[in-house]
Parts: C-alpha cells; structure tokens; sequence
C-alpha cells in the first residue's frame, strides 16, 4: 500500500537552508531571481499594457532562474508550454509564478489561470477532508513540481502546489525565503504570468 507525505511548512532559516540544498538549489540564486523578476516588473510605466509589469516580472523570473542553475545537472524545460527547469537526478521541476500574497497563513493563489499542463506538471495529490491536509502519494508518477512564488511586495517562497480549477488549492511543501516585503511600495499590476495580449503594432510607411 502506498504511503503518503504530508504537507509541511518550512520558516525557520536552517530548515529553509537544509531543504533548499537537498533540492539542489541554494538561497542565493532564488533570491537572484526573485530581484531580477522585481526589476524587471518596476520598468513597467502608465503607457505600458495593465498586465505588463508580470509579464515583464515572469519572463526575467524564468529566464533569472535559468541563469542561476542551468548547468552539470538543471537543464532547460519546456513541455507542454510550461517554461521550467528540470533535474532528472533530484526529480524536480521548478518554475516561476506570480502569486497574490507569498509567506502568508494561507498558501499564495496565482494571479492568472494555471492551465491543465500545469495541473499535469504538479502531479496527482489528494485531499483528505476530514484533517483538511493535503497529501501526495509516494509513488507518484513523474517529477516533483515547486514554484518560486513571488507576491508584489517581494515576498517570495518556494512551494509545491496542488493545481485545481486552474487555481493554487493549498500546497504539499512551501519554504519561506523572503517573508518581508517593501509594504510601503506600490507596483503595477502583477495579474499576468504570459505574454501581452490584444496587442497591434502601428505599421509605417516610409
């Protein structure tokens, strides 16, 4: 009979510390990506699109990551759409995503839809209603899938998620990194992970 892991939160900075480096990683290079994915958002301006500050944060998110730990052992991944990297020898995806509040009392929710490959990604869990716990089956099939979630204040936490209704529905693991943010800043809106839409370049003629 399959065992079960149960979900855990990770806060204290040596637990965070020990988990990051048995998943391969290190705090360094996430919280790099975290201030590169800020930057990027911050050259948003009134005359750019409403979603173009997490458009832009994303995209430098992901490619930050790629950045720091694509190497002997993280490569770059793209199935289905979904931009991550991978490591086949620890059994890890990791990808970036903007979140509505990171290293709250409630596990972050997307600010955009999360689509079926994402849901495919983070593998088959179940919820156990009576201890309201999430659970994910040792024997899972594929890699484990984290997010580096970051909010608008710059908080940030790596976190496994469950995938539901193409939203966040509690998380198997989340490891606070950044649990302080700049709450007297304002930034634009972060409610896009992908691409601008609707958008129609004027064409001239010389």
């Amino acid at each position: 009979m399959a065992g079960w892991i149960e979900t855990r939160l990770l806060d204290e900075p040596w637990d965070v510390d020990r988990r990051i480096t048995e998943l391969g990683l290190t705090k360094d290079g996430l919280v790099n990506a975290v201030q590169a994915a800020r930057t990027a958002s911050g050259n948003a301006t009134a005359l750019h699109p409403s979603n173009a500050a997490g458009t832009f944060g994303y995209h430098e998110g992901v490619a930050a990551l790629r950045q720091e730990f694509i190497g002997e052992e993280w490569v770059i991944d793209r199935k289905d759409g979904v931009e991550t990297i991978r490591n086949d020898r620890k059994g890890l995806k990791i990808g970036f995503c903007n979140v509505d509040r990171a290293c709250g009392e409630k596990a972050p929710k997307p600010r955009s839809d999360k689509g079926a490959a994402s849901e495919r990604a983070c593998g088959p869990m179940l919820f156990d209603p009576e201890e309201l716990r999430y659970f994910v089956r040792d024997d899972a099939v594929g890699l484990a899938f984290y997010y580096l979630m970051v909010d608008e204040t710059g908080r940030a936490e790596l976190t496994r998620p469950k995938i539901s209704g193409k939203t966040f529905e509690g998380a198997v693991e989340r490891i606070f990194l950044l649990s302080e943010g700049d709450e007297d800043e304002t930034f634009l809106n972060l409610d896009d992970d992908g691409a601008a839409e609707d958008f129609e370049p004027k064409i001239v003629r010389k």
